[in-house]
């Protein structure tokens, strides 16, 4: 077999094995380190810290829970640590129990919430537009759709 074959199948090979190799690496588990990943079990991802990262004083923050977190009351368990760098302060929260994708969301929803009253005191909002009512396109609609679900999955 010429010489050039053989490199390029022993590339191929190579390609292969590092592809493989990446994706049990996406996988790999090292217990409280790393974001949750899509294969983790429902009770795992459940106890998982969501965390946002606020400009503001750490003794402030630990001071009084932030009132969208305070909607879920003892169900949750809040933690308030100095973010990285010296950037104000990390305020994570957990489920104390199993929940469901839904609420997951909320609670994904109520730390971005939280993160925006105390650095500028108010939500911004998307909702209503106020160019006022509009004919519905189809782009139109999925943008709709994806402003929509935005802030429970955390991206648009």
């Amino acid at each position: 077999m010429p010489l050039p074959k053989i490199l390029a199948r022993a590339a191929g090979l190579a390609t292969e094995a590092g592809s493989g190799a990446l994706q049990q690496l996406q996988h790999l588990r090292l217990p409280g380190v790393g974001q949750s990943s899509v294969t983790d079990d429902p009770d795992t991802a459940a106890r998982r810290w969501r965390a946002v990262t606020v400009l503001a004083d750490l003794e402030q923050l630990r001071a009084e829970t932030p009132e969208p977190l305070a909607r879920f009351g003892d169900r949750l368990e809040v933690r308030v640590t100095p973010a990285p760098g010296g950037r104000g302060a990390e305020l994570a929260a957990r489920f104390r129990s199993p929940v469901t994708e839904e609420e997951l969301g909320e609670l994904r929803s109520a730390l971005r919430e939280a993160k925006q009253r105390i650095e500028t005191g108010e939500v911004l909002r998307n909702e209503p537009q106020p160019h006022g009512h509009r004919k519905q396109t189809p782009q139109g609609e999925a943008l709709d759709g994806m402003v929509e679900r935005a802030p429970k999955e955390g991206v648009l």
